[in-house]
């Protein structure tokens, strides 16, 4: 691997950057890469020659849009970041998936990836408990879908603002959720991305209880329905994704009406004037 010097100011574009591989496009050998990392006592060797074969992998597909994105990068303010920054522009150039800036953005992957698989288990765990020996029951079928959405959705990096038109469609609709789902889900669900939904979890193997790793990897068994709405797992991910983004309007509404009320108390108390001493 390269240097460490060069690793490390790697690291920090990154961080200061946003770059990544994404999620959705990872191989085999990055879910590898990502077990590896979140063993006990990682093999630093293993795990080193992991992230060279994800950096193999992604590099020669993304070494393009990584160069774009450094280009329409924000030059920092501290001379010591813009060197590093000038830098990662210089690797973003070098096609050799071994140079510094491919390893770092290789490790980066496996690292997130390695922290979504610890958000899988501890999803599949919680839905354990849910299921307990009634996993037929209407509490525990929820239970299911939502957990099944949100793996998929952190298993592919998708954000309720990658189908915002869709999602604020779905909220303005009006109507009841059995008429506006079909339609949300329909809206989002194309082929392909519903095939990458499946794809990553049914990949998903972590050590987590059997039964409820089985039953979520259930709803992705069998072809892409031709219908959307007849993918109970594309409905059960965009779902999660409109519930987040509708509480997240939510919570916004309700801080400006909160900062709304505090101006107005503020402005009142300037109205009043101080007390007399």
């Amino acid at each position: 691997m390269s240097t460490e010097r060069d690793m490390a100011a790697m690291r920090r574009v990154i961080a200061m950057t946003g770059l990544s591989f994404p999620r959705g496009l990872l191989g085999p050998e990055a879910m590898e890469l990502a077990a590896a990392i979140g063993a006990g006592a990682p093999d630093r060797a293993e795990v080193d020659a992991l992230i060279t074969q994800v950096a193999t992998a992604q590099w020669p597909v993304l070494q393009g849009p990584t160069a774009a994105a450094l280009a329409r990068a924000e030059r920092p303010d501290d001379a010591a970041d813009d060197r590093s920054l000038a830098v990662a522009e210089e690797f973003a150039a070098d096609a050799d998936p071994g140079n510094p800036l491919a390893l770092a953005l290789a490790e980066r992957a496996g690292l997130d990836l390695a922290a979504v698989r610890a958000r899988a288990q501890d999803r599949l765990e919680a839905l354990a408990a849910i299921q307990g020996t009634e996993p037929g029951r209407p509490e525990a079928l929820v239970a299911l879908a939502t957990t099944a959405g949100r793996i998929a959705a952190d298993l592919l990096d998708l954000d309720p603002e990658d189908f915002g038109p869709e999602i604020s469609d779905y909220a303005d609709a009006g109507t009841s959720a059995e008429a506006a789902t079909p339609r949300l889900v329909r809206a989002t669900g194309d082929d392909e991305i519903r095939s990458w939904a499946r794809e990553a979890v049914l990949g998903l193997d972590v050590p987590a209880p059997p039964a409820a790793l089985a039953a979520v990897k259930g709803l992705a068994n069998g072809p892409v329905p031709d219908d959307p709405a007849d993918d109970v797992l594309w409905t059960a991910t965009i779902v999660v994704l409109a519930e987040d983004a509708i509480d997240m309007a939510t919570a916004e509404q309700a801080g400006d009406a909160a900062e709304g009320a505090a101006d107005g108390l503020a402005d009142l108390g300037d109205l009043m004037g101080d007390p007399e001493p």
